[in-house]
């Protein structure tokens, strides 16, 4: 079995229950020394880390680990401070933003996310998009093809998760908030249309992904009803 490893609780002295998804299930298994440093498996003991593993038969409270073999490491032999506060956030959201019933089919994009930050790309790229992913996961998918009232493809001049996507130049209104440039307003429709973990340059810019960020932050806590604790450490 495939699995992601999301977090590991010491259990016992040296032994540590991981929790974790496939693409079939969310998990939780017991490894044996998976706290010592001397053990085989004190190379699981890392978030993110995807492996191969194989269970003892037997009646155990969670599933014993009998083998493993590591595909993904999600160490750092450089200690990249955006990666492995990346690794926080995308393991904190994996945990937090969907129950345990849902968590599993986060394993794709999970596993994309993880391959295009090993491969060098833009670790705010790859946060866009896996965000994006979650929130519409969390059955909030927002109109970004058209105006959500008239159906209008031009003009866009605003977004609102409160309206539901984009809003034009004609049905927007004095309240109506229009705080993303034309840009942004790109970028964000990039963000929900992308299938794999990256997003056009010419469309791409720090700044503009930052801003965005902290609105996909924003809609996280005032709708799924959790403050993502690693976002200051990224965004510091």
């Amino acid at each position: 079995m495939k699995i992601i490893i999301l977090s590991v609780n010491k259990y016992k002295e040296k032994d540590g229950i991981i929790n974790a998804i496939s693409e079939n299930e969310t998990i939780s298994l017991t490894a044996k020394s998976i706290l010592d440093p001397k053990s085989k498996n004190h190379e699981l003991n890392n978030i993110l880390t995807i492996a191969d593993v194989d269970f003892i038969d037997g009646n155990y409270k969670y599933p014993l680990l009998k083998r493993h073999k590591i595909l993904i490491s999600s160490s750092d032999p450089e200690l990249n401070y955006y990666y492995l506060t990346t690794l926080l956030l995308l393991s904190e959201a994996s945990l937090n933003l969907l129950n345990d019933e849902e968590r599993y089919k986060l394993f794709n994009d999970l596993e994309n996310a993880l391959t295009s930050l090993k491969n060098g790309v833009n670790y705010l790229k790859v946060v866009l998009v896996f965000l994006a992913k979650v929130i519409t996961m969390s059955g909030i998918k927002p109109e970004i093809n058209h105006c959500v009232y008239c159906g209008e493809k031009h003009d866009i001049v605003a977004f609102s998760f409160d309206d539901g996507g984009f809003i034009c130049k004609n049905c927007a209104t004095e309240e109506t908030i229009n705080d993303l440039s034309p840009n942004q307003l790109m970028l964000l429709r990039a963000c929900f249309m992308a299938k794999e973990h990256d997003l056009p340059d010419k469309l791409f810019n720090n700044d503009d992904a930052i801003y965005i960020l902290n609105k996909f932050f924003e809609f996280i806590s005032d709708n799924i009803g959790y403050s993502l604790n690693s976002v200051q450490m990224l965004l510091k």
